[in-house]
This record gives C-alpha cells, sequence and structure tokens, in this order.
C-alpha cells in the first residue's frame, strides 16, 4: 500500500481529499498532518512514499516552507497541493523542485492517481 503524507491545516479539504480518495479505490494510506512540526516528525518516524503540502499552513509559508519541504523528503514526490490556480506560483514550485503542483478540487484526485502512479512505477519498481 502507498503512504502519503497529507500536510493541510484545514481539515475540511483534508478530509474531502481522503474522501475521494477512497471513492475511487485509491491504495494509499493517507496520513494526515496540519503543520510542518507535526509532518517532520511523521516523516522522521515512519516510512512514507510521498509528501502532499499545502504551501499556507500555521509554521510555513511559500517557497520557503517548500524548501526545508524538500530537505524532508530527499528523492521522494513532494506535490504542491493549493487551492489557487496560480500559474507563477506554480512554475516557482516547479523550478525550486516540486514534484508537480495541484489545484484542491475532485479533478486533482485523479491527477495525483495519474501522476504518482507513474512515477512509482517508474522508479521503484
Amino acid at each position: 500500500m502507498t503512504r502519503v503524507l497529507l500536510v493541510e491545516d484545514h481539515f475540511p479539504d483534508a478530509l474531502l481529499l481522503m474522501e475521494w480518495l477512497e471513492i475511487v479505490g485509491a491504495a494509499w494510506e493517507v496520513v494526515y498532518v496540519e503543520t510542518f512540526v507535526e509532518a517532520t516528525l511523521s516523516w522522521e518516524a515512519e516510512a512514507f512514499d510521498a509528501l502532499l503540502l499545502d504551501l499556507d499552513i500555521p509554521d510555513g509559508f511559500g517557497l520557503g516552507l517548500l524548501t526545508r519541504a524538500l530537505a524532508l523528503v530527499g528523492d521522494r514526490p513532494l506535490v504542491v497541493l493549493s487551492g489557487l490556480a496560480d500559474e507563477d506560483r506554480a512554475a516557482q514550485a516547479l523550478e525550486v523542485g516540486a514534484w508537480t503542483y495541484v489545484v484542491e478540487g475532485q479533478a486533482a484526485v485523479q491527477e495525483l492517481l495519474v501522476l504518482l502512479e507513474r512515477s512509482w512505477r517508474l522508479e521503484w519498481s
């Protein structure tokens, strides 16, 4: 089973994403935390295949947070989740090293599944 750490400070958004993943039958175990401190502790204590990161959380914001998160995950995929369809922000996130930038919503679930499953097949199989 694929293990994913979700960092999102808005519980309804996190819950909705997890429910959509369940509805589409994703074989993912999603561990949800609200802060980067919690994410760091979880990442270091457990094995995860990817990090899904909101760039606006209580203890971090924007590219500074993304840089810290990239150092944490090493070679594992880091996906930026955002409520904003901001092409400039997305381009900056990709330039810094994010694997992809996904706008939150029901369509995001399919995008996540396709992108990450393809990556795992190529890199870790």
